[in-house]
Order: structure tokens, then C-alpha cells, then sequence
């Protein structure tokens, strides 16, 4: 399948069917996101392949958020499959300013307080685990596998379920798996509502 394909086939699937993820393409899975480029090749990031079957619902049920999802994703525990993506803020580049002048570095030697406002201090972390996740879906698209990104959890009871340490962020959750319900596509803006050339417009 090549790329374009496989971007225009994706959906959102929250409707799996119970046949299993062969092990040659969980790992062809797992070295789409291993491949994904990343800040300064930082790479700040751990998955958590999730197949455990009382360990899936305990992390749907902690995929909750109001108003939504009050009692959790359901589909996550049906999926065959889940890989949890987190991140460290710590081991991300951060673009900041010093002295004038742009800087880039690992978040934890920027200066404890360099010369910036909020909204000119930018760690790429979510940015890296985004990338390596959109690299993700794309290869289970090719392969024939329905996807969906899950941003709406409690982050605390992630954590606690599958022992993420303090230091690292619960990102998003992914279920995986195959279907013979895939959506329809959903609409989106035109070209000439996302795109400018040359200059903001």
C-alpha cells in the first residue's frame, strides 16, 4: 500500500473483531515506531504493548473523561491490542531563549530560568510522540488494521495500572485491531483553509 493510500484509507475504529495480531506484524508495528524521527534523535519515549486481557480493561476503564466517556473506552478491552505511548518532558529537546538567541537542549539543562515568556518555551516531547504514533497507525493501515487514537484518560489511573513511572506523561492510548466495520470518512477543511504560501494569510 503506499503512503498516500494508507493516510486516505485510515479511520478512527472502534469496532474490532476477536482475530489475533500475528506476531510478524506486531513487530513490523513496533519498528514503524521505532524508526520515527525525533528531536535531536532524543527519541524521549516508551510503549507499552498492552494484550493482557483483565490489563486492557482495567486501562479502558481508566480511559475515562466527563462530559464523553464517564466509565471508560470499552473498545480499548475488545481490541486484540493496545500500545500506550509516553513521554518524558525531561528527555525532550526544548527551544527556548538565552542571551538573546535561540537554544535548543535537553529539557532538563535548560536553565532553571532562562530568558523567555510561556509561550516562547517549546518542548518538542508531545510533538516526537505524536510522529511516532502517526507512523504507527499508518503501518497497521497498510496492513490492514484499524486504529484510534485515545487522548481522553485520567492520566493517574493509567499510570497506576501499568506502572508508569512519575517522571514519564501517559500521551495517548491505541487500539489495535482488525474490523469489518470501518467508518466512514470524515470530512475535512480544504486545501485553501490550511495552506498558505509564503506567508501567513
Amino acid at each position: 500500500m503506499e503512503v498516500i493510500e494508507a493516510i486516505r484509507t485510515r479511520r478512527s475504529v472502534r469496532q474490532f473483531t476477536d482475530k489475533a495480531i500475528p506476531d510478524d506484524v506486531l513487530d513490523r508495528l513496533l519498528e514503524a515506531l521505532r524508526l520515527a524521527p525525533t528531536g535531536g534523535n532524543a527519541q524521549p519515549f516508551k510503549f507499552i504493548v498492552v494484550r493482557d486481557t483483565e490489563t486492557k480493561a482495567r486501562l479502558a476503564a481508566a480511559c475515562h473523561y466527563k462530559p464523553g466517556m464517564p466509565n471508560g473506552h470499552a473498545f480499548i478491552a475488545q481490541a486484540p491490542l493496545a500500545i500506550v505511548a509516553c513521554g518524558s518532558n525531561d528527555a525532550a529537546i526544548s527551544r527556548f531563549y538565552q542571551d538573546g538567541d535561540v537554544a535548543l537542549a535537553p529539557g532538563q539543562w535548560v536553565p532553571p530560568n532562562p530568558e523567555r515568556r510561556p509561550d516562547e518555551h517549546l518542548n518538542l516531547m508531545q510533538v516526537d510522540v505524536a510522529i511516532a504514533v502517526d507512523h504507527l497507525v499508518l503501518q497497521a493501515t497498510a496492513e490492514g488494521l484499524g486504529t484510534c487514537w485515545v487522548a481522553g484518560l485520567h492520566e493517574g489511573e493509567v499510570k497506576e495500572v501499568l506502572s508508569v513511572p512519575e517522571n514519564m506523561r501517559v500521551v495517548v492510548v491505541i487500539s489495535i485491531g482488525y474490523t469489518d466495520k470501518w467508518p466512514e470518512a470524515r470530512p475535512r477543511k480544504p486545501l485553501e483553509e490550511i495552506v498558505s504560501y509564503d506567508k501567513y494569510v
